[in-house]
């Protein structure tokens, strides 16, 4: 985060008649953002709400503040939680941070409102730190990635006719002998067992040499995909009915979301996915959303990854090539 914006963080903290502020970032931005608000409130004897997605969250601020070890005697001023723990916490607050942009985001918008809506009064200021805009009638501040020419993988939507449920086009047969050959790793996601299956017996009907490279997550998990991706000689294709980011997979994904229509696959999600792709290194993979029909959910997807792009080209951080 540039000195630039850390300055009109704090002095939004200091000064903004506003109680409560939109912090709008990619996401898996990391804390940077907040951090030097964090210490700063910390270092003036300040209560300070930190509201994680889940655990490796909270260790991710520990890790930031503390470099891992949290000084003894601080947990009386710093309270790190879940969303289930916050709606149960009690006392006040000088700040209080949700943080939305760190882990896959699992709760629906209108569940995060909710619970602002319980954090508020408990706190003199609020920060919603998201890769949207939370709250309304409140400013927002929006942070770039920042500065080493990444982008975001905006996704190609491939519409079909085909009932996909029993088959797949032609196209991402295509594509992934395609990843094969390039020995990429890849990722489907299909939203239930049952359409992971079909899709695995439509392969093998259709060209059973691809089939030594899928594999099934839930006969691995994710230990199990860390393993076989040490292996680069060759192309790896994980096939789940898990909607996760699967971080605990040190590579990047050619990702493809199968049934992207689905009503269980929300922009929120599809829009991490769309960062996943290029979560470990520079080098983004593909991300297709396969459908029958383009939803307002993957309408959202494409607009929100193309105005990441737009402010990081406005903000000069993408190169021209």
């Amino acid at each position: 985060m540039s000195d630039e914006s850390a300055k009109r963080l704090k002095e939004w903290y200091q000064k903004s008649q506003q109680r409560a502020l939109n912090l709008v970032a990619v996401p898996y931005m990391g804390i940077g953002p907040v951090r030097e608000l964090c210490e700063s409130v910390l270092e003036s004897n300040g209560r300070l709400l930190y509201i994680t997605g889940d655990e490796k969250d909270s260790q991710l601020l520990t890790d930031a503040l503390f470099d891992g070890m949290m000084p003894e005697g601080l947990e009386r001023n710093l309270t790190i939680c879940g969303y289930q723990e916050a709606l149960s916490v009690s006392g006040e607050y000088d700040l209080a941070i949700y943080d939305d942009v760190n882990s896959f985001p699992y709760r629906r918008k209108g569940e995060v409102q909710n619970l602002i809506g319980y954090i508020f009064p408990r706190s003199k200021r609020l920060v919603a730190y998201s890769f949207e805009e939370i709250l309304l009638n409140v400013e927002t501040f929006e942070i770039p990635m920042g500065g080493t020419g990444e982008y975001v993988s905006e996704p190609r939507i491939i519409e079909t006719r085909v009932n996909i449920d029993d088959e797949i086009p032609v196209s991402i047969y295509e594509y992934l002998l395609w990843f094969v050959y390039e020995k990429k790793n890849v990722l489907v996601f299909t939203g239930d067992r049952i359409k992971s299956r079909r899709l695995s017996r439509y392969l093998a009907k259709v060209d059973d040499s691809i089939m030594a490279y899928v594999t099934d997550v839930n006969t691995v998990g994710t230990i199990g995909m860390a393993e076989l991706v040490k292996d680069t000689s060759r192309a790896h294709i994980f096939v789940t009915d898990d909607l996760d980011d699967f971080l605990g997979v040190p590579v990047n994904f050619e990702i493809i979301v199968h049934g992207a229509d689905s009503p269980q696959f929300n922009y929120r999600e599809l829009v991490f996915l769309c960062l996943r792709s290029g979560y470990c290194n520079e080098e983004n993979g593909e991300v297709i959303f396969l459908c029958q029909t383009q939803t307002p959910d993957i309408e959202r997807t494409k607009n929100m990854t193309r105005h990441f792009n737009k402010v990081l080209w406005e903000k000069g951080y993408m190169s021209e090539s």
